[in-house]
C-alpha cells in the first residue's frame, strides 16, 4: 500500500512539473517548434517595453524578432517597429537602414515610404537622396520617394504632381490607395 502511494505522489508531482513547465511556457506565449510565432511574440513584447520606457529591452525584442521569422512580409513590420523606435531615439542612420529593409520585405506599405524620407530629412539627406533617385530609379514605387522627398523639400506642388502621376499610372497597385488619401489629406491641409 505504502509503495502505490509513493508511486502516486511520485507520478503527481512528475505531472505536475511537466504542467507547470508548459504552463509557463503557454503564458508566455512561446512555442518551440513555431519561430514564426514567436517572432510575434517578440515583437508585442518590443512595444511593450517602448510603451514603460525601456527602450534597450524593445531593440532587443524587436531584433529577436527579426531573427525568429528573417524573410517575410511581417518582417517588415518588424523593421518598421524598430525603425519608428530609433527614430524616437534620435538614431536617424539606423532607423533609415530599418525603413529601407522593411520597404524591401513589403514594398506596399505607406508609412515605411513615409518614415524614410522623414529619416533622411533629420539626416539632412534629402537631396542626395533625391539625387540617386533620379539617376537610378528601378521602379514606380520609387516615384512615391521622390514625391514625398520633394514635399519634405518645399517644393510642394511638384511633390503633388509626381505622386498624382504614380496614382493615375498604378491604378491597382494596393499601396495606390494610401498615396491617394495622403494627396487627399494633404490637400485638404494645405487649401
Amino acid at each position: 500500500m505504502k509503495l502505490k502511494i509513493l508511486i502516486i505522489i511520485f507520478s503527481l508531482l512528475l505531472f505536475s512539473n511537466t504542467t507547470n513547465a508548459e504552463t509557463k511556457v503557454m503564458q508566455l506565449g512561446i512555442s518551440e517548434y513555431k519561430p514564426e510565432h514567436n517572432a510575434y511574440v517578440h515583437n508585442n513584447r518590443g512595444l511593450s517595453y517602448v510603451e514603460v520606457g525601456q527602450y534597450y529591452a524593445a531593440i532587443q525584442e524587436f531584433k529577436i524578432a527579426i531573427a525568429l521569422n528573417p524573410n517575410t512580409q511581417a518582417t517588415s513590420v518588424y523593421y518598421g517597429n524598430l525603425g519608428d523606435l530609433y527614430m524616437q531615439l534620435g538614431n536617424y542612420r539606423d532607423a533609415q537602414d530599418c525603413f529601407e529593409r522593411a520597404i524591401y520585405y513589403n514594398p506596399h506599405n505607406f508609412k515605411f515610404y513615409l518614415d524614410l524620407v522623414t529619416s533622411y530629412q533629420y539626416q539632412g539627406k534629402l537631396k542626395s537622396e533625391l539625387s540617386k533617385l533620379k539617376k537610378h530609379k528601378h521602379t514606380p514605387l520609387d516615384d512615391i520617394k521622390i514625391g514625398l522627398i520633394y514635399i519634405a523639400m518645399g517644393q510642394k506642388k511638384a511633390g503633388i504632381n509626381i505622386l498624382d502621376e504614380f496614382i493615375m499610372n498604378e491604378p491597382k497597385l494596393y499601396i495606390t490607395d494610401g498615396v491617394k488619401y495622403y494627396v487627399q489629406q494633404y490637400d485638404k491641409l494645405h487649401q
